[in-house]
C-alpha cells in the first residue's frame, strides 16, 4: 500500500510541475458556458482534482455494491448452515 501513496505523490508532483510550467491564459468553452482568460495551470489542476473525485466516487459505489453482495452471501451461508447446527 505505501507504494500506491508514492505513485500518487509522484503523479501529483508531475501534474503540479506541468501546471506551473504552463501559465498561459486560455478560454474554456463547455456547452453554453464560456470562461475567458482562465489560467491554464488552474484548469489543469481543477481537472485533475475533478477526475480524482469522480474516480473515487465510482470506487465507493463499487465497494458499496460488493459489501452488499457479501452481506447477502453471508446471510445465505448462515441460513444454509442453520439446519446442520441442530444435527
Amino acid at each position: 500500500m505505501p507504494a500506491v501513496y508514492v505513485l500518487i505523490a509522484v503523479a501529483a508532483v508531475a501534474v503540479a510541475i506541468f501546471a506551473l510550467q504552463n501559465p498561459d491564459q486560455v478560454t474554456i468553452r463547455f456547452l453554453a458556458w464560456q470562461i475567458e482568460r482562465a489560467p491554464l495551470a488552474a484548469v489543469i489542476l481543477i481537472s485533475g482534482v475533478a477526475g480524482a473525485i469522480i474516480v473515487s466516487l465510482i470506487g465507493l459505489v463499487q465497494r458499496w455494491r460488493l459489501r452488499s453482495r457479501i452481506r447477502q452471501l453471508e446471510a445465505r451461508v448462515r441460513s444454509l448452515e442453520a439446519p446442520r447446527a441442530h444435527d
